[in-house]
């Protein structure tokens, strides 16, 4: 009997071992991909000499405007962050979110800007480079009136 399984195993292994490997990965456990410039800071990375603000959505409610949330973009590093601008010290939340596969980065330790004249906080980077495409998202508080806004993607 052990010479029949040591002889199926000289056989059989190396075929195994040859053959590729299939992971098959179940619901709800698709990781986010990682790039080399996702999570890094814009500034220190060298990515913001270029920046754009591709796409702009208003915080606030139909009659008053407390600030804006931005998706902020360059070319150079193919990478896309957000940014929140507040006209009032109060509490706010940025996001970008990379539409593939759900990697998000956010801030909320808002500080004041005087080149823009508002408390304003910056996500990190995600690698935004076409086919992919990201969103920006925003949120504050004021006067007990939770509100949110979300760019388009791009």
């Amino acid at each position: 009997m052990k010479r029949h399984v040591k002889r199926y195993l000289g056989k059989a292994l190396p075929a195994v071992l040859a053959a590729p490997v299939l992971v098959v990965m179940g619901p709800g456990s698709a990781q986010a991909a990682t790039y080399a410039l996702d999570g890094k800071d814009p500034i220190s990375a060298g990515c913001s000499g270029d920046v754009t603000t591709m796409k702009r959505a208003s915080i606030g409610t139909s009659s008053w405007t407390l600030g804006a949330i931005e998706l902020r973009y360059s070319v150079k590093c193919h990478t896309a962050w957000a940014r929140i601008t507040l006209s009032e010290d109060v509490w706010g939340k940025a996001q970008i979110v990379r539409n593939t596969d759900g990697k998000a980065y956010n801030c909320t330790n808002l500080s004041y800007n005087a080149s823009l004249g508002s408390y304003t906080c910056y996500t990190a980077m995600v690698y935004d480079k076409d086919p992919l495409s990201s969103y920006a998202e925003g949120w504050s508080q004021y006067d007990n009136v939770s509100l949110h806004s979300k760019t388009p993607s791009y």
